[in-house]
């Protein structure tokens, strides 16, 4: 039985017996709204510290599309959100949970999934995007994706924004070094550390956890987020 408020919804604006786009439910029938993934992502965070059972957090950004956006219209960023809530909803299961953050970043919320398994469904989506034709008026663009990865698999992470601000963290470093990669929490303090040894706090790549919280404090990118909640609450819609 498909779990209420995930993928078997009416698209968003579509009323009862009438046809949309799609039947999966999402946010303009391709991905939650902020607010709704935020708040599922708080709702799993929950059931994960309360189980002691992983979750998964990936962000994922096409490089420069900001710039490109200003140079081919908005019609490109439309593409862009059309083709990666298709290759999302056909590279993942059922229960995860893809939305937007804001018009560029699409947070993917993958339940009892550990590190080294988020970096595997990464590298899968980073592999498949490359081979993705996006045409704006006919011309295909040759667009480059870079993602960042956070995981927690135990219940020393108290804050479902800690693990944001990690996957946040991985993504910025990802983007600011020639883009088109996949980053994780752990792998960026290896790299930032000096001499290559890692710094306290943060797990080492492949490790199932990155309970930490990032150094310096404030998340690279501010958004308005609802107070972390312990408490398990229903679906988002």
């Amino acid at each position: 039985m498909t779990r209420p408020g995930f993928r078997k919804g009416r698209p968003a604006g579509a009323r009862a017996g009438g046809t949309a786009d799609s039947s999966d439910g999402f946010l303009s029938s391709a991905l939650f709204s902020q607010a709704q993934i935020l708040h599922l992502m708080k709702n799993e965070f929950a059931r994960s510290r309360r189980h002691g059972i992983p979750l998964g957090c990936v962000l994922l950004q096409v490089d420069r599309l900001t710039q490109l956006v200003d140079l081919h219209g908005a019609a490109l960023r439309h593409a862009v959100r059309n083709a990666i809530g298709q290759m999302v909803r056909d590279k993942t299961r059922g229960a995860d949970l893809l939305g937007a953050t804001n018009d560029d970043c699409y947070l993917l919320v993958l339940p009892h999934t550990n590190l080294p398994q988020t970096r595997v469904v990464a590298e899968r989506l980073h592999q498949v995007f490359q081979g993705l034709e996006i045409a704006v008026d006919g011309r295909e663009l040759a667009l480059t994706l870079s993602v960042g990865i956070s995981a927690c698999a135990d219940q020393q992470t108290m804050f479902f924004d800690t693990l944001m601000a990690q996957a946040e963290a991985a993504l910025d470093y990802a983007m600011q070094n020639g883009g088109n990669q996949v980053i994780s929490f752990g792998e960026l303090q290896l790299r930032e550390a000096p001499g290559g040894e890692e710094t306290g706090g943060g797990a080492a790549e492949g490790s199932p956890s990155t309970g930490a919280e990032p150094s310096g404090g404030t998340p690279p990118r501010e958004r308005r987020r609802g107070d972390a909640s312990g408490s398990d609450q229903g679906g988002a819609r």
